[in-house]
């Protein structure tokens, strides 16, 4: 049976300025390069997940026609942090563009659960959730 999730492919516009908002931005580390001329992808992967073997890793490809219309919009992609009021601050001072800001949910969990929506770059917006 299936056991884990191995890999999520991110579609973007410009390799290298999702590369950096990942990197710089989101503190995530590069695990490899795709490069044959054509096709050029980079698996990455959150700092705190690098030596999981079963870590989920995040592919980001940019097809050859900037305007493909898989590029942007809601991904279906949930992170989750250890402390999400200190992540979303820590996220927020670098720069990175939230389209909602952290709130907390009457439901679920405990105290309930707490939720704030970001963007990359290319419009790819992402769930940061307890």
């Amino acid at each position: 049976m299936i056991s884990h999730l191995q890999m999520i492919t991110l579609f973007v516009a410009d390799l290298d300025r999702s590369l950096a908002f990942y990197v710089n931005k989101l503190g995530f580390v590069e695990l490899s390069t795709f490069d044959d001329g054509v096709d050029r992808l980079v698996w990455l992967v959150p700092e705190a997940a690098r030596r999981d073997k079963h870590a989920t890793t995040i592919a980001l490809y940019a097809p050859n026609d900037p305007q493909d219309p898989r590029i942007g919009g809601v991904s279906g992609v949930v992170f989750t942090a250890d402390d999400i009021e200190a992540t979303y601050h820590e996220l927020k001072a670098r720069g990175v563009p939230f389209t909602l800001d952290l709130i907390q949910h009457p439901y679920g969990e405990g105290e309930g659960d707490q939720e704030a929506r970001f963007v990359d770059p290319d419009g790819n917006e992402f769930l940061l959730h307890t």
